[in-house]
């Protein structure tokens, strides 16, 4: 069971629906947006679904962020070991370093990433996505997944240089905003294609769930969840001693990397990039020509 944000043929707002198998059981109560639907558990979402009274083909939809307004895009840096063999980290010690994308950075599957002129090169960062449900302060490890709704894809869009003048000053300082502002551009975070409640998905601090990335088809990150750094469950209680975690929050727990834990290749006008999580699916966008 899947739940997406998506505009139906004709229609002038989005909708809410549940998916099952290639059919989508439209929720009319929950507006254009989850809303309270964040806060339900598996048996409220079943019978949600089975007291819809308008059913789409999937195909048909064209399917939106499956959040639309979130309060916080929560995205975090350098979270995965490059293979099996992990290294040495004391979770006891060392904190996870997350950074924040504003909301206007949202983008829907299959909708094209715009390739802006003050972009000089671009690269992709596929990641799992946990979208918070009930809110929380203080969570800890141990109840950390009650606090999640489920999970998406997520791809941190990156400008990995930015034309700016090469004679500004202190350009250590200078390099380190480029790195946080080349993460805020318009349409830099695709988001989708849907959401999978957390009853649905398991856990993937246990799970080892495969993560793999697609440039125009060829493979070029084939990883896994086992290889995080900080858990999930540690990302939420980590956060939450910072800030209060809202319902459609979306926390986007790191990149995996390539097994050289270094290799990057830059997009490219046309490039079809495709994330795709073991239990959720495939994240799709091409890059787009000039905005």
């Amino acid at each position: 069971m899947r739940v997406a944000r998506y505009l139906a043929p004709g229609a002038h707002a989005p909708a809410v629906g549940i998916i099952t198998g290639t059919t989508v059981a439209e929720i009319s109560a929950a507006g254009d947006d989850l809303g309270a639907l964040l806060l339900l558990n598996r048996s409220e979402i079943e019978r949600l679904h089975h007291s819809a009274d308008v059913y789409r083909d999937l195909d048909s939809l064209r399917l939106l962020p499956p959040v639309g307004r979130p309060g916080k895009l929560l995205m975090l840096a350098a979270n995965y070991h490059p293979t099996d063999v992990s290294n040495e980290v004391d979770l006891d010690v060392e904190t996870p370093q997350f950074f924040i994308k504003p909301s206007t950075a949202l983008l829907a599957h299959d909708e094209a990433i715009p390739h802006n002129p003050i972009v000089g090169e671009q690269v992709e960062e596929i990641e799992l996505g946990a979208v918070i449900g009930r809110p929380g302060k203080n969570i800890s490890r141990q109840d950390a997944f009650d606090h999640i709704f489920g999970f998406t894809i997520v791809n941190d869009v990156s400008a990995r240089s930015l034309r700016f003048s090469d004679q500004r000053s202190n350009p250590d300082r200078v390099h380190w905003f480029d790195w946080l502002n080349g993460k805020w551009l318009d349409g830099y975070c695709p988001v989708g294609p849907w959401i999978v409640p957390t009853e649905y998905f398991g856990d993937p601090d246990t799970g080892n769930l495969k993560l793999t990335t697609k440039i125009n088809g060829e493979v070029r990150i084939d990883s896994n969840t086992n290889r995080m750094i900080h858990p999930v469950a540690n990302q939420i209680a980590y956060i939450s001693t910072l800030c209060t975690l809202e319902p459609g929050d979306i926390i986007s727990t790191g990149v995996a990397l390539a097994a050289s834990g270094a290799d990057e290749s830059f997009l490219q006008y046309g490039d079809v990039v495709e994330g795709e999580i073991e239990g959720i699916g495939t994240l799709r966008n091409t890059v787009g020509k000039l905005a």
